[in-house]
């Protein structure tokens, strides 16, 4: 999976590896933040020492070289996605984002129908529909969780729009069945000990992906016998390209999953953080809903890193480091969201920036680049935008308690780490100060408090 053997020519942080990479893994935004940001070093910065077996690119030229330089970078094959061979659910994590060369092309243009325009038209009015049901428009609602809300909405949005179900108790399991296996996948219990038997973490981990994909598969053969529909997985069912070509009931059931990964916990997590930061500036609302969102994905982007990809050879990036041939580089839009020299006094909130401002995209990446740019992007920017202008037309939001932490689900993707009773106030009131973890990355003043300690924000091991 890593090669440990590998160094690099710059240091990062000290320590023991082992130790290193399991608090990485635990909560890898602790980490970046705490541990990897405080290093200034512009191209690589290693995730633990010198070793070269895992690091992170840092800077527009690495960023750029990272996401477009396909004879240099390919997924990391071998690596924490790569499931056995030679089943028919081996697939599931393999998706557009991680095909490479003709493949990566042919995948994305088949996929590219289920993000039609007309079709966005259609998901927008179930978008509708599914906020006109939450507790966020019913006005005799008392205090609920911002949280679990706001998951339960996207989770019912990508049940409807994506597998064209009804949102029963039972269809809820399976989409909560498919969304769980990538955050399950990231203990560390799982991800460091690959052991295929029954009995082990990983091998029990491996049964439940199997069960997910034989009920897509299912769901997959069933829909093709069916006349073509406007959900996504009708589309992908009946797709077709210009030599004939369709997408196998694999390759769909994994691109469903990858929809999933990628769009279920992102979506929640864009309007959860964005809802916080409109407390702060009610005045900005509803008109300054976009700039509002942008600069909550700066501060606060859903996705804490990329997907890993794999160095085939000793690449230069940005400065003056190298990667190794054979190293995992992944890129972190946490910190390159915090680059004072795109984004000056980047700890201070301030969506009045975005006015006429268009920031290079590697610089500004909440759903990739280019090629790598996430095919759901504007199915899920769609789904956070009309319901934010849905919420924000009914009465104030207030928080019941402003403590917040936050860890990282899936691996990479960033939330609040407890329940955030909200309740319906009389007007719009301004939230003046958070406490707690996130204190660290945002205040409603404007000012970030920075790490207390060098272990990072907060606690590195939690």
């Amino acid at each position: 999976m890593l090669d440990t053997s590998l160094r690099a020519d710059i240091a990062g942080p000290s320590g023991n590896r082992l130790v290193n990479y399991v608090r990485f893994l635990r909560n890898p935004a602790r980490y970046l933040l705490g541990r990897v940001a405080p290093l200034a070093s512009e191209g690589l910065t290693p995730v633990s020492g010198r070793d070269g077996a895992l690091m992170v690119a840092r800077g527009q030229e690495a960023v750029r070289t990272f996401f477009t330089d396909g004879e240099a970078f390919q997924r990391a094959d071998g690596g924490i996605f790569s499931l056995p061979g030679g089943q028919s659910w081996s697939g599931m994590f393999d998706t557009v984002l991680t095909a490479t060369g003709q493949d990566h092309r042919r995948r994305r243009k088949l996929i590219a129908p289920a993000f039609h325009g007309n079709l966005m038209e259609v998901y927008r009015s179930v978008f509708e529909d599914t906020f006109e049901g939450s507790r966020f428009a019913d006005a005799g609602a008392g205090p609920f969780d911002l949280v679990a809300e706001y998951r339960h909405i996207a989770r019912m949005n990508m049940l409807v729009c994506l597998l064209g179900l009804e949102p029963t108790p039972r269809n809820l399991r399976l989409a909560g069945d498919i969304t769980d296996l990538l955050n399950s996948m990231f203990r560390p219990s799982v991800i460091m000990f690959r052991s295929y038997r029954t009995w082990t973490p990983y091998g029990r981990w491996a049964g439940r992906v199997e069960s997910a994909h034989l009920r897509l598969a299912a769901l997959i053969e069933q829909r093709r016998q069916e006349p073509p529909k406007w959900d996504a997985l009708s589309v992908l069912c009946h797709a077709v390209d210009e030599e004939g070509g369709r997408l196998t009931t694999a390759e769909i059931a994994g691109e469903l999953h990858g929809l999933f990964a990628a769009g279920y916990e992102t979506t929640a997590s864009a309007m959860i953080w964005s809802t916080l930061t409109s407390m702060s500036r009610p005045d900005l609302l509803p008109d300054g809903l976009d700039a509002v969102v942008k600069e909550t994905q700066r501060m606060l982007p859903s996705v804490a890193l990329s997907l890993p990809r794999r160095a085939l050879r000793e690449v230069r990036l940005g400065g003056s480091a190298v990667a190794p041939a054979g190293a995992v580089v992944f890129v972190s839009p946490l910190l390159e969201h915090r680059n004072p020299e795109v984004f000056p006094d980047p700890g201070r909130f301030r969506p009045e920036r975005w006015t006429d401002f268009r920031p290079s995209p590697f610089a500004f990446l909440p759903f990739g680049i280019g090629r790598r740019r996430c095919p759901g992007a504007g199915f899920a920017d769609l789904q956070v935008r009309t319901t934010l202008a849905l919420v924000f037309e009914r009465s104030g939001w207030r928080l019941s308690d402003t403590r917040i932490g936050f860890r990282t689900e899936s691996g990479v993707i960033l939330l609040p780490d407890r329940p955030l009773p909200v309740r319906r106030g009389p007007r719009r009131r301004r939230l003046d100060r958070i406490t707690g973890p996130l204190a660290g990355l945002w205040q409603p003043d404007g000012i970030a408090r920075p790490a207390a300690r060098p272990e990072g924000v907060g606690r590195t091991d939690a």
